[in-house]
């Protein structure tokens, strides 16, 4: 049962940033997914969409099929998928899925930003009644997992994500902070984190700025950094050194109109896929634009740490796998065990019928205690067995059957 497990998509591997943002799809193009899936039948599917891959899991699906389903829905560029898409079935479907929580198939090894998407794209599985009980049970093990290795491993530990990434490029690219001002616009998760890695920065100025203006003052006080309305949003830009965009629009937020000439050297670093920063304000002198694969190559001792602890993750990930896949097993195997004892009880009874007649009611009632108690003693033992021998050997159940002559 374990190759009826699938996963189809794009991601950071594999695929350049100006194709996996082709890919990106929201809440919304991910219900129509769902629900399209699941009117052909599919009895367990969800999707993530992150800044670093589009991807479908599902379960007892026609591989074609979604594959097809999954190139519709998000955008039809199925010359693209080709080249860079992949999909995984089975064992492969399963591994990358326990990898994707504990934050080993991440673009920034140990980033937990995906767990939490890859959660949200549950919960909208869950209320589209597109998660059956073996992929709920699967995600039990998969989140139990998570769980582990965030409190018995490093992998976590430490400041390495997307925001700390942003930081380190400032750092790196900017000679001094004392007299720099910072632009963060966005105050989603993303941004939010950022702001978090920014704020112990020695800036002169950190600004935030929303289209909401309520959540750009909640999470500027919190960080003790300023904010300003989105009308003054170009104003902003040009009096910045630094300008992080972490909107996650469909479109570019920050275009060519938003910045004037001549102007002073300015790094803009863009957080969101699809890009929100369009390529071409880089055609203007003394600007630098940073997307999310250039920050990739940010790395400093806090991932060279986190690597060492991969070995201890996967020792984690491969005994909850095993306890699924002993589970999966014990499920399969419970319509045969019901058919076995069906089948002891059903002898137990033709016997009894078969001999009634040399017995008065009253020595039959005194002996079916007996029988039941002998009945249920094979039955135990030979289920006992079965089970067992299950775990490590699939034909003992061709065995049984033949044996007992099950369906």
């Amino acid at each position: 049962m374990k190759e009826n497990f699938c996963s189809i998509g794009i991601s950071h591997w594999n695929c350049p940033l100006e194709v996996r943002e082709l890919f990106s799809i929201n809440r919304d193009q991910s219900k129509q997914l769902i629900e399209e899936c699941t009117s052909y039948g599919v009895p367990s599917i969800f999707t993530i969409s992150t800044c670093n891959r589009t991807q479908l899991f599902a379960f007892n699906g026609n591989v074609h099929q979604l594959k097809k389903l999954f190139v519709k829905h998000t955008g039809n560029h199925s010359d693209e998928f080709e080249k860079y898409g992949k999909v995984l079935e089975g064992d492969q479907a399963i591994d990358q899925l326990f990898s994707i929580s504990t934050g080993i198939d991440s673009q920034i090894l140990g980033d937990l930003q995906i767990f939490f998407q890859l959660k949200e794209g549950v919960k909208q599985a869950k209320k589209l009644n597109a998660i059956n009980g073996i992929m709920d049970r699967l995600l039990q093990f998969v989140f139990q997992a998570n769980k582990e290795v965030q409190s018995f491993t490093s992998i976590s530990k430490g400041a390495a994500s997307v925001a700390h990434a942003s930081v380190l490029k400032i750092k790196k690219e900017m000679k001094t902070l004392e007299d720099k001002k910072v632009l963060l616009y966005g105050a989603g998760e993303i941004g939010e984190r950022t702001l978090e890695n920014l704020r112990d920065l020695p800036l002169k100025k950190l600004t935030v700025v929303n289209r909401t203006l309520e959540k750009a003052k909640k999470i500027a006080k919190k960080n003790g950094a300023s904010y300003c309305n989105v009308e003054d949003l170009n104003n902003e830009i040009n009096s910045s050194d630094i300008i992080i965009v972490a909107t996650g629009a469909n479109n570019p937020t920050i275009t060519r109109k938003n910045i004037t000439r001549n102007q002073n050297k300015k790094l803009f670093i863009d957080l969101s896929v699809p890009r929100n920063i369009d390529s071409k304000i880089s055609e203007f002198e003394n600007i630098q634009l940073v997307d999310m694969d250039m920050l990739n190559a940010e790395a400093d001792q806090t991932l060279n740490q986190r690597k060492k602890e991969i070995p201890k993750a996967k020792t984690i990930i491969n005994l909850h796998k095993l306890e699924f896949e002993d589970w999966l097993k014990l499920h399969i195997l419970g319509p045969y065990i019901k058919k076995l004892e069906s089948t002891f009880e059903q002898e137990k009874s033709e016997e009894i019928e078969k001999h009634k007649g040399k017995y008065t009611k009253e020595e039959l009632e005194k002996v079916t205690p007996l029988i039941n108690s002998i009945i249920k003693k094979i039955s135990s033992k030979n289920i006992a067995y079965l089970r067992k021998r299950y775990r490590y050997n699939d034909d003992i159940l061709e065995i049984i059957q033949e044996m007992y002559n099950l369906d």
